[in-house]
Formats: structure tokens, C-alpha cells, sequence
């Protein structure tokens, strides 16, 4: 008698439409409150619309090519077109690191939308453990508009007094220095040896850097200032000095942004020279120096590994201090070493390798602001390199400036110089690091149905915070192809907001 396989599996009974129905909406609800949930307490994306946060962060642009010396840089668009007109192509574009003007039409010129970010909302809603700190970059609500988002840099906490003086931010009368992460981002670059106008531009391959005095019937002194690489061949003690030209460019050094070529008109005051420094011959002395009236600094960099830093007094307001220290090793010939030295924030310092070496304290060197209060910066800061016994080359030669912040009383209603902002509890002072170009809390009067009756203008209320500005995911994209009918990501400007 056959044995019987196994019974059949039974299926199960189909399910109703209206139950599946029902179950595919609560999946998807689910998902939506979710999403929801993580937008509006973890993580939100927005889009810079403006230029007011450049270069730090950039509204819509475009980029181009200096076809003089080689300089990428970013520009917006016609601010004076009809509204609706899309990007608009400026009639004239500048460089600014040659300053070269050349036309661009809209055939070889791709717009791009405005970076994109990632904003953390979570840091600041836990309960004031993670509460806004200065120098962050914030999203909050327009005061005068509460489904209009802006974007700046907080400058003043609660409680503070901010004024700006000379460029700089003073917070209850003390200086306020950027952290090293915010400060990199901020430099920008004024002049590049390394990039120098082809000798078929127009102004030709005028130097920036120039010879002092001529060189001496052997040949000793500067030479190559009109290439990529300068050099000095003396080994004399008598001692030669280049210095940089401004005049050869009269927006060097001004706080002037190629974004959207605004600027008020003030000299910076916070400059830095990089450099690859490299000894050839001798035993000598390289020296670098920063003319800031009332002071002049300067950085020796001797062969045999002695460093100095230091500031002469050019008046009676001026200090004077010296600093020195030896380095392991003597500087070997034909090893090229990275120098920066600068002055940012009322600190002077010199860097080797990446390292900082020496400094400036507050005891040496403090700002006066009764002084700076009343005087005002007629030219550019001086600099000045010189060398003595040393045969030594210059590469990467370049020159840096710091962000300005403008206090400009026509437009500005607050923490102008001599007009201290005093911030109350719950409140924040903010600005855009394009200074000249950014309608911030210097100038706000408007305030929306939505803020409280004391509410001040000016002023963002913690409130109305939305979070910190953390990464740039999806900046301006590129055109592919000749057409620019298809684009790409521009990776290469991925990046976090510092």
C-alpha cells in the first residue's frame, strides 16, 4: 500500500483591500513623521541665497579663470538686473589677485545655484547644555519675517557689550580673537607670486615686489621679482630689501571682496606673508617685516636656527617688545621650509613648518582703544622683506588678509567705533563675514507680528535660533559638457562650516 506524502501547505486567506490599503498608508505616514521629526530636531537643508556669508559661503554665482595669470575666483551676479532675469553676467569682471579686467558674456560664463548646507538643530535644543558659542555660523528667523531664514556669523552673546573698532571685534572692551579652525577659514588671499599677469596683459608683468635698491656692481641682491620664484644672491653685510608695492594695485589690501567688488573703502589692518624659504648659502639673517603704525613688527629667521620676533615703537604710542628662541636644527640649504608670519587680532606670531614658534602676549602687545578709537589708517600696512649674508629663495610668495568688519556709521546703528551695542539676556549680535555687503544686526530696525513687544532691534532672540551651520553637502554645481544642458556636483568644495 503506497505511503502517503506529506499534505499540501495551505496558503492563507488573501488579505483585504482595505486592510493592505491601510497598511501601506501607515507605512508611509510613519515614514513622513519621521522624516518630520528629523527635520525639525536633528538635521535641516537649506540654500545661501545671497553673498552676505562670502566667501565663506557663496548665494548664486559663477566662477572663472583669470586669463592674465591663472587666479580661480568666484563672482555673483548683476545686482542692478530686472528682477526675473536669471543670473546676469557682470559687464566687467576684475581678479583680484592681479587685478586684470576682462569681459565675460554669458556663453562662457555657467551660473551656479547657491551652496547648499546641512544645519544641526539638536547642539542647541538640549536644554542649554550645547548653548551658541561666538564665531558659529547660525541659521535663525528674519525679524521681520518669520518664514525667512538668514544666515550669519554670531558675534555677541547675552550679557555682552560689542563694538567694532578698526576691522576688529572688541566684546566688554577685550579683544575677540578667532579660534585657529574659524581664522583659516577667513584669510583671503590679496596678491599670489605664484600666479603673476602674463606679459601679454595689458597693465604687462608689472611686479608687485620691489627692489629697495639696485643691485651692486658684483650682481648681489634681488632678483626674479617678476617671476615665480624671487631670489636673493648676496652674501655681502650690508643687507637689501624688496618691499610690496600696493600702489601697483590700488584695491591691495582695502576691504574689497571679488565676489560682488564691494568695500568700504577702509585698509585692512590684519595681514599675513606665507612663503617656502629656502637658505642657499651663508650665515646670515632673513628678515620680514609688518609696518602697522604705531608699530612695526618684524621675524628674523637665522640660518644657524635662531628665530626673533618682535615690534619697534614708531611713536610714542607704539611698544616694544623682543622674543627669541632656537630651533633644533640649524636651517640646511636646499631645504625649503613654510614661514607665515602675520598679525591678526592684535597678535603677532610666527609659524615654521606649520609650528607656531613664537607670539605675542597681551602683556607685550594689547591694543589702546582710546587710540584706535581716533585713528584712522591712511594707507595700507607696509611689508617688507630683507636679507643679509644669505643667498636664499622665495617660492609660493603670498600675501593674506583677515576679514573686516565695517563700522560704518551712515549705515550702521550699533556697535559702531565709540558706540558699544550692550546685548540683554536671550540676545545675539550677528554679522556676515562679507561685511561691506551684509544686512545684519549693525542696521536691522524691522521687527515681525511674531516677535514679543520688547523685542529689540538688531538683536536675534535665542528663540528664534534654528541651528549651526555644519556642512556644505552639495555646492554650486559644474556644467558637463559644451552645452551646459547637464551638471555635476562640484566635490571638490564639499566641506565643513567653520
Amino acid at each position: 500500500m503506497p505511503t502517503p506524502g506529506p499534505a499540501e501547505p495551505s496558503l492563507p486567506p488573501a488579505a483585504p483591500r482595505a486592510t493592505r490599503v491601510a497598511e501601506i498608508l501607515q507605512t508611509v505616514l510613519t515614514g513622513l513623521i519621521l522624516a518630520f521629526i528629523f527635520r525639525a530636531f536633528l538635521v535641516e537643508a537649506f540654500i545661501i541665497p545671497t553673498g552676505s556669508m562670502a566667501d565663506t559661503l557663496l548665494g548664486a554665482h559663477a566662477t572663472r579663470v583669470c586669463p592674465a595669470c591663472g587666479w580661480e575666483f568666484d563672482f555673483a551676479p548683476l545686482r542692478t538686473a530686472a528682477p526675473g532675469a536669471g543670473f546676469v553676467v557682470p559687464p566687467e569682471i576684475i581678479c583680484p589677485n592681479c587685478q586684470f579686467a576682462f569681459e565675460a558674456t554669458p556663453t562662457d560664463t555657467a551660473p551656479k545655484a547657491g551652496d547648499r548646507i546641512l544645519v544641526h538643530k539638536w547642539p542647541y535644543a538640549l536644554a542649554g547644555l550645547c548653548p551658541p558659542q561666538r564665531w558659529d555660523v547660525i541659521v535663525f528667523r528674519d525679524p521681520a519675517d518669520p518664514d525667512q531664514h538668514y544666515i550669519k556669523r554670531l558675534i555677541g552673546q547675552p550679557g555682552e557689550t560689542v563694538e567694532l573698532v578698526d576691522g576688529d571685534v572688541f566684546i566688554d572692551g577685550r579683544i575677540a580673537r578667532k579660534p585657529p579652525e574659524v581664522q583659516a577659514t577667513l584669510w583671503m588671499v590679496v596678491f599670489d607670486q605664484a600666479h603673476l599677469a602674463s606679459a601679454n596683459a595689458p597693465s604687462g608683468r608689472l611686479p608687485r615686489w620691489i627692489a629697495l635698491d639696485p643691485p651692486d656692481p658684483t650682481g648681489a641682491g634681488w632678483a626674479g621679482l617678476d617671476q615665480r620664484t624671487i631670489r636673493y644672491d648676496g652674501l655681502d653685510q650690508t643687507g637689501r630689501e624688496i618691499i610690496f608695492n600696493a600702489d601697483t594695485g590700488t584695491e591691495y589690501l582695502l576691504d574689497l571682496y571679488a565676489y560682488n567688488r564691494h568695500s568700504s573703502g577702509a585698509f585692512v589692518g590684519d595681514v599675513r606673508i606665507v612663503a617656502e624659504f629656502t637658505p642657499r648659502a651663508g650665515n646670515g639673517v632673513c628678515r620680514w617685516e609688518l609696518l602697522r603704525s604705531p608699530q612695526r613688527f618684524f621675524a628674523e629667521l637665522h640660518r644657524d636656527g635662531h628665530v626673533v620676533l618682535g615690534a619697534e615703537a614708531l611713536d610714542a604710542a607704539g611698544c616694544t617688545f623682543t622674543l627669541d628662541k632656537h630651533l633644533n636644527t640649524a636651517l640646511a640649504f636646499g631645504r625649503p621650509v613654510a614661514v607665515e608670519f602675520g598679525h591678526v587680532d592684535f597678535r603677532v606670531y610666527l609659524t615654521i613648518d606649520g609650528q607656531e614658534v613664537l607670539s605675542s602676549t597681551d602683556e607685550l602687545y594689547a591694543p589702546r582703544l582710546e587710540h584706535l578709537r581716533t585713528a584712522a589708517r591712511a594707507r595700507p600696512v607696509g611689508l617688507r622683506i630683507g636679507a643679509r649674508d644669505l643667498a636664499c629663495e622665495l617660492r609660493r610668495l603670498r600675501i593674506d588678509r583677515d576679514v573686516h568688519y565695517t563700522s560704518r556709521p551712515v549705515q550702521a546703528l550699533r556697535a559702531t567705533t565709540g558706540r558699544p551695542f550692550t546685548l540683554l539676556a536671550e540676545e545675539y549680535f550677528v554679522m556676515g563675514d562679507n561685511s561691506p555687503d551684509s544686512h545684519d544686526s549693525r542696521e536691522w530696525t524691522e521687527a515681525g507680528p511674531h516677535l514679543p513687544p520688547d523685542y529689540r532691534p538688531g538683536t536675534v532672540r535665542a528663540d528664534q535660533i534654528v541651528g549651526q551651520a555644519a556642512f556644505v553637502y552639495l555646492p554650486g554645481l559644474l556644467p558637463l559638457g559644451t552645452g551646459a544642458r547637464w551638471s555635476v556636483p562640484d566635490i571638490g568644495r564639499v566641506r565643513f562650516v567653520r
